[in-house]
C-alpha cells in the first residue's frame, strides 16, 4: 500500500453506475473483499432500466452467449445460473463458408464446462412469453440478496472531488429537484452505449472513451422444432466473404434465433437484409420464411480499442467503456475488469495511482495488448475468407483427414476463434504453427492453380 493513499474503510459508501453484469459482478466481488478485510460497506447500484421489460427498453444490447470459460468462473464464484434463465445449451459450433462447412467440437471433450445462451433483458420485443428470464436481472437480484441497494433512477451528473479528502457526489432522479448522494468510491459500469460516456469525458480528468463501431443484433422467431432440426444446438458462424461483414453468426435460443453481424464499418438494416438474402444463409431458415414486418433489432456499439485513463481519485470505470476484448466475449471482459478493479480498490486503494498500477496496467496486459494481436488475426482472417477457393480447398483437405493431427489442430484454432475461449496470442500461435502451415502449402498451391484455370476458362467463354 502506498503512503497517503485513499482507502476504503469501515462504513465506506460505494456507488455503481450501471446494473448490468459489470456493475453486479463488481458488487459481488466487493462484498467478498469487504468480508475478507473485516469492514462493512454500503453499496448502491444506480440503474435506469427495468431488465424485466422486453426489447431494447430492458436489454443491454448483447448477443448474450456465455462462453464456457465465463460459465466456469461464475460457478466458481457461487453464481449458479438457474435453468429458466438458460435458453439453450450450446453443444458446438459450425463454421460455414459459401460452399462448404465444418463442424467444430470442444478441443477438450472431458471438460464439463458449458456454453449457454441467455437474454440480457426479458426477451425479444413482441415475444409472447410471460415468464421472467433476464440474465441481468438475475445477477442484480443475486447481489440484492447480499445486501446491495438498487436505485432505479437515472444518474444525471457525477461530481468528482476537488481535493483528496472530499467525497464524490452522485446527482440522480427522473426530474428536478434531483437527489444527491455522497460516496467514497464511484464505479462506472455504464457501457459504451450509455450517455454517461460523454458525461464522464466532459469531466476532463483525462478519460477518452474507446473507439467504437455499430453492429447489428436481431431476434427472429422460429418454431422450436425447426430450430432443433436446423441448428442441432449449434451456433453457426458464417465466413462468406461478404462485404462489409467481419463476423456473422446465428445463435439458437429455444424459439428464437439471434443473428449477430459485425463489420468493418457501421452496419444498417440494409446490411441485415443483404445477409439474409444470401443463399447459404437462406438454407438455415424455413423455405417460405420472410422477414417479419415487426421484429426486435438493435444497432449497438462495440469497441475497437481501449479507453485512455478510465480512472482517477475515487472513480474507476469497468466493462467495455474501459477495456474489452474486441469482437468477442464482452461479458467475460466485464467480469475480468470488475474483478481487477474490486481487488485494486480493497487491497491497494482508490487513488488515481492505485487504479493506474493495480487495475489499468494489468487489465491492459490481459486485454488491450492481446487486442493488437486480435486486429492482426482479423486482417488475416478477412484475407482468407474472401478467397472462397482457398477456404474450400483447406476445409476439404482437413475434412478428409478426420481425427488426424491437422484436423484436430484446425478444429482447435477455429473453435478458439469463434468462441473466444483463448487469447488472441494463443490463436495466432496456433495459426502460425510451422507444421500446420507446411502441411497446407501443397493444398494452397494446388487450389491456387485450379482457381487460375477456372478464371481463364470463364474469361474465354465470355469472349
Amino acid at each position: 500500500m502506498t503512503e497517503n493513499t485513499l482507502r476504503l474503510k469501515n462504513n465506506s459508501k460505494i456507488a455503481i453506475i450501471g446494473g448490468g453484469p459489470a456493475g453486479s459482478l463488481f458488487a459481488n466481488k466487493a462484498i467478498h473483499y469487504a468480508k475478507k478485510s473485516g469492514i462493512k460497506i454500503q453499496i448502491t447500484i444506480f440503474e435506469s432500466k427495468d431488465f424485466n421489460l422486453k426489447g431494447p427498453r430492458g436489454c443491454n444490447m448483447c448477443a448474450a452467449v456465455i462462453a464456457s470459460s465465463l460459465h466456469a468462473k461464475l460457478t466458481r464464484d457461487g453464481i449458479d445460473i438457474p435453468g429458466n434463465i438458460v435458453h439453450q445449451e450450446i453443444k458446438g459450433y459450425y463454421f460455414q463458408t459459401k460452399e462448404s462447412g465444418i463442424e467444430l467440437y470442444k478441443p477438450n471433450q472431458s471438460s464439463n464446462r458449458k456454453i449457454i445462451t441467455v437474454y440480457r433483458g426479458n426477451g425479444p420485443l413482441y415475444s409472447p412469453n410471460t415468464q421472467s428470464y433476464s440474465f441481468d436481472d438475475y445477477l442484480l437480484k443475486h447481489v440484492i440478496d447480499k445486501g446491495v441497494n438498487v436505485i432505479y433512477e437515472t444518474v444525471q451528473k457525477l461530481i468528482l472531488p476537488t481535493d483528496r479528502d472530499s467525497t464524490a457526489t452522485i446527482i440522480y432522479g427522473k426530474r428536478k429537484p434531483y437527489n444527491e448522494m455522497s460516496v467514497d468510491l464511484v464505479v462506472g459500469a455504464f457501457g459504451v452505449n450509455s450517455r454517461m460516456v460523454t458525461a464522464v469525458e466532459n469531466l476532463h480528468f483525462g478519460y477518452l472513451p474507446p473507439k467504437t463501431i455499430k453492429t447489428c443484433i436481431v431476434e427472429i422467431p422460429l418454431s422450436k422444432t425447426f430450430i432443433k432440426k436446423s441448428f442441432n444446438n449449434r451456433v453457426y458462424v458464417f465466413a462468406l466473404g461478404l462485404k462489409p461483414f467481419r463476423f456473422a453468426s446465428i445463435v439458437p435460443k429455444r424459439d428464437y434465433v439471434t443473428i449477430i453481424l459485425a463489420g468493418n464499418r457501421d452496419l444498417k438494416k440494409e446490411d441485415l437484409i443483404n445477409f439474409l438474402k444470401h443463399p447459404t444463409v437462406r438454407e438455415k431458415l424455413p423455405e417460405d420464411w420472410q422477414l417479419p414486418d415487426k421484429f426486435c433489432m438493435c444497432i449497438p456499439k462495440i469497441t475497437l480499442s481501449h479507453a485512455k485513463k478510465p480512472f482517477t481519485d475515487r472513480f474507476v470505470i469497468v466493462g467495455d467503456a474501459s477495456i474489452s476484448k474486441i469482437y468477442k466475449n464482452g461479458l467475460e471482459s466485464a467480469y475480468i475488469t470488475s474483478q481487477l478493479a474490486a481487488r485494486s480498490a480493497f487491497e491497494k486503494g482508490i487513488s488515481n495511482k492505485d487504479f493506474q498500477k493495480y487495475y489499468y496496467k494489468p487489465a491492459r496486459k490481459l486485454l488491450a495488448t492481446d487486442n493488437a494481436l486480435g486486429t492482426l488475426i482479423l486482417i488475416l482472417s478477412d484475407f482468407v475468407t474472401k478467397r472462397n477457393w482457398l477456404v474450400k480447398a483447406r476445409l476439404s483437405y482437413v475434412k478428409g483427414k478426420k481425427d488426424s493431427w491437422i484436423a484436430n489442430h484446425l478444429n482447435a484454432l477455429l473453435w478458439n476463434m469463434v468462441t473466444g475461449d483463448a487469447s488472441y496470442k494463443k490463436i495466432l500461435i496456433q495459426a502460425l504453427h510451422p507444421l500446420f502451415q507446411i502441411k497446407l502449402i501443397p493444398v494452397t498451391i494446388k487450389a491456387f492453380f485450379i482457381d487460375i484455370i477456372k478464371r481463364m476458362v470463364r474469361h474465354k467463354n465470355l469472349m
